[in-house]
């Protein structure tokens, strides 16, 4: 044994791991063996003063398969990477509409408030001609998947409520005979009786922006013209939904943009009750991609934070009733179990070629049409930074740029080679750009933070397990 094996060590409070990159296993292995592997790894001894028990031992994982060297011959190249121009004609899962990039709110900490890169709010709209383009060049990319996902995006989609129902009647026709699904992304200040009719009568799934009670809501949430909080707005549309149309409230779900200058153990609480109880609570923290200033969470806010993700772990041990689980740790649990237990499970080995995780094919997963008809990889990107135009829907795509995207760790292809925590790595393209091109230097910065991220993962998720619960 000479090389070094591409492993991680890592410890709970009860038991020592290692995570053989190679294999994608966790391996729980003795104090004594965890020691000497540290010892190892950290250049403090030779393999001549491991003891023989403890080699018998490293030569029977070897014989397992465990415990080989990083191969550092590997081309870092994406899987899907030789198959995306012929993907890309039939397989594009969802099409996002911005129908205006104008607001009613100017809420301060949105990618358009001012606060970011090159983005802010415009009174740009989406004709009704562009959109009739986008939806049948979703059609004629969508062939070989049974449903067509449609949302409704903004700036606040609802100020183009006369384009959306067009919108509506026309996809319906465009896609008879495939379930067409519809959502919209809205700030609900807006939703009138008219409205709701409209959205209940063609099953709009609706994702309402509420950060939490009233203090919260309108400390950063407020009406561009009056400056007003929009709590008792958007409370007030809520009730008048449940009074209408109750079914229709199960089509409604949240989320909860956790900014560090709040109570989270406020928003935590205000999501338990009646009215939200049973619906989706997504949270989401601040969007770090091309801040001007960097963001920061305060010691409370992270306190407050970890002793209900604490919680969420005591409920799935049956330590817990479910009734104290913060509704905004539901999504956390299901990060952790797409993260960690599906690639544990599925065991990946590490081919001639790889490409660590985080990158989707560009455009096929979310396809982000924007008021003048150029195509982007998803909402979440800097429209401004020409590396993320994909094309526009006179053209099509440009397949080289999807490539690139998909590609993205080809920027630092040592640094991804070499990383142990590649499996588990959540660094796309989005944020990445200096300019118009993708940076190098901003992905390793990212870095650091993923690598922490995802050893606080192993470990909770081997706690979890250590306790008896079973993510299947």
């Amino acid at each position: 044994m000479i090389d070094m094996p591409f492993i991680r060590l890592f410890k709970t409070v009860g038991s020592c791991y290692v995570f053989d990159v190679n294999t994608t296993s966790i391996i729980r292995i003795e104090a004594e063996l965890y020691k000497a592997l540290k010892g190892l790894n950290e250049g403090r001894i030779g393999w001549a003063q491991i003891d023989d028990g403890l080699m018998v031992k490293l030569q029977k994982l070897l014989m397992q398969g465990f415990f080989k060297p990083c191969n550092l011959n590997t081309e870092i190249k994406h899987s899907a990477a030789d198959q995306i121009e012929e993907y890309m004609e039939n397989n594009i899962h969802q099409l996002i509409l911005q129908v205006t990039q104008n607001c009613n709110l100017r809420c301060k900490y949105c990618v358009y408030s001012g606060s970011y890169i090159n983005r802010v709010h415009t009174k740009k709209r989406m004709s009704l001609e562009m959109a009739k383009k986008a939806v049948d060049f979703y059609h004629n990319h969508n062939g070989n998947l049974e449903n067509a996902i449609i949302s409704f995006y903004g700036g606040e989609p609802l100020l183009e409520i006369k384009l959306i129902r067009e919108i509506i009647a026309y996809a319906k026709k465009v896609f008879e005979g495939k379930k067409l699904r519809l959502n919209m992304t809205t700030n609900a200040t807006l939703l009138t009786d008219e409205i709701v009719d409209l959205l209940e009568q063609n099953d709009v799934s609706l994702t309402i922006s509420l950060d939490g009670p009233q203090k919260i809501q309108d400390s950063s949430r407020i009406f561009a013209e009056s400056g007003r909080g929009t709590f008792e707005v958007i409370m007030d549309n809520l009730e008048r939904i449940r009074q209408k149309h109750p079914e229709y409230m199960e089509n409604i779900s949240f989320n909860a943009v956790l900014n560090e200058e709040n109570d989270f153990q406020c928003s935590s609480n205000f999501f338990t009750y009646d009215f939200v109880h049973s619906a989706i609570i997504g949270a989401t923290t601040l969007n770090e991609n091309s801040v001007k200033e960097e963001l920061r969470y305060n010691e409370i806010f992270d306190i407050n934070y970890r002793y209900e993700l604490f919680k969420a772990y005591l409920f799935l041990i049956g330590r817990l009733e479910k009734k104290y689980v913060s509704k905004l740790m539901e999504a956390q649990i299901a990060v952790m179990k797409e993260n960690i237990h599906k690639k544990i499970v599925a065991k990946g080995k590490r081919g001639t070629k790889y490409h660590p995780s985080g990158a989707c094919i560009a455009g096929a997963t979310r396809l982000f049409v924007n008021t003048d008809g150029d195509l982007f990889p998803c909402e979440r990107i800097n429209e401004s930074c020409q590396a993320f135009v994909l094309g526009n829907l006179e053209t099509g795509f440009d397949i080289d740029k999807v490539k690139k995207l998909l590609n993205i760790a080809a920027l630092t292809p040592e640094e991804c080679k070499t990383c142990w925590a590649g499996d588990f790595c959540n660094v796309c393209a989005a944020g990445m750009e200096k300019g118009n091109e993708l940076s190098a230097e901003k992905r390793i910065e990212r870095c650091k933070k993923v690598k922490e991220a995802s050893e606080l993962q192993l470990k909770e998720y081997c706690t979890l397990r250590e306790h008896g619960y079973h993510f299947d």
